[in-house]
């Protein structure tokens, strides 16, 4: 898996918190980056980019942390180990957003909204209507006011739906792909069990890089899960893959720990 100098930076960064309290040296993300056989200039050229988009902030001399830019997205990451809390019950009702009365020639904007919608799980039912179940914890405000911090443009209408009629409501619980979801969640939570396995007999530089990118490939299923509730999704294989992936990514921290020479 390609892996570059910006996003070696950001990620050990935001996970950074768990690490060092969210704020590095140069030198350890230039460590981190020799990882993947990346250069020193590559990292250094990576950070003046990212300061430059507000993505990062540099506290002190020679240090650095995330920025304004990237708390939103950062909160989600980190959001992933309490994700079980925010999946109810599902009473069969829909959330929806209508979006057919927004500009899709404002790029920009349009990129921010279906960001919005992707990490809220929600799905396009009709031409500019978007529809997930309503079985997320946060409600109908909250929801909207994550799409909101995600991108969203704030007058938008967000509503609850209910009462499709049974054509309608038959493509609604078809818009995802379940089978091919529980599929994932099985093979992760494979990939993860024998890695985590075999972590310790590898050496310190392989161990963090399969810790890496085994790690990112699990959190980001996690982030952008849409998170569906029975029937519509089997959440007894999502629960157990999100369990292990807890045990792989503290094990990733402890190594990673190692690797940077860090002391908490």
């Amino acid at each position: 898996m390609n892996v570059s100098a910006k996003s070696v930076v950001l990620e050990v960064l935001s996970a950074g918190e768990s690490i060092d309290r969210g704020t590095l040296p140069v030198r350890s993300l230039v460590q981190a980056a020799s990882a993947f056989d990346i250069a020193e200039n590559s990292v250094r050229v990576a950070i003046v980019r990212l300061r430059a988009e507000g993505l990062l902030d540099s506290p002190g001399r020679g240090e650095y942390c995330l920025g304004p830019s990237a708390q939103t997205v950062n909160e989600r990451i980190h959001g992933w180990r309490t994700v079980s809390m925010r999946v109810g019950d599902w009473d069969g009702s829909w959330l929806a957003v209508f979006t057919a009365d927004l500009s899709r020639t404002d790029r920009p904007a349009l990129r921010r909204r279906l960001r919005a919608l992707r990490f809220l799980g929600f799905k396009e039912l009709r031409p500019g209507l978007f529809v997930r179940p309503n079985n997320l914890k946060p409600g109908l405000q909250g929801i909207r006011d994550e799409l909101v911090a995600f991108g969203l443009e704030p007058d938008t209408l967000v509503f609850r739906l209910e009462d499709l009629e049974q054509g309608e409501e038959e493509s609604a619980r078809s818009l995802w792909d379940s089978p091919t979801l529980e599929q994932t969640y099985t093979r992760l939570q494979g990939d993860l069990t024998v890695s985590l396995d075999r972590l310790e007999e590898l050496s310190l530089n392989d161990s963090v890089r399969e810790a890496f990118l085994l790690g990112r490939e699990g959190i980001r299923q996690v982030v952008l899960d849409p998170l569906l509730p029975e029937p519509l999704i089997d959440e007894n294989k999502r629960s157990s893959m999100v369990g292990v992936l807890h045990e792989y990514c503290d094990k990733g921290i402890n190594l990673w720990t190692r690797f940077l020479d860090l002391r908490r």
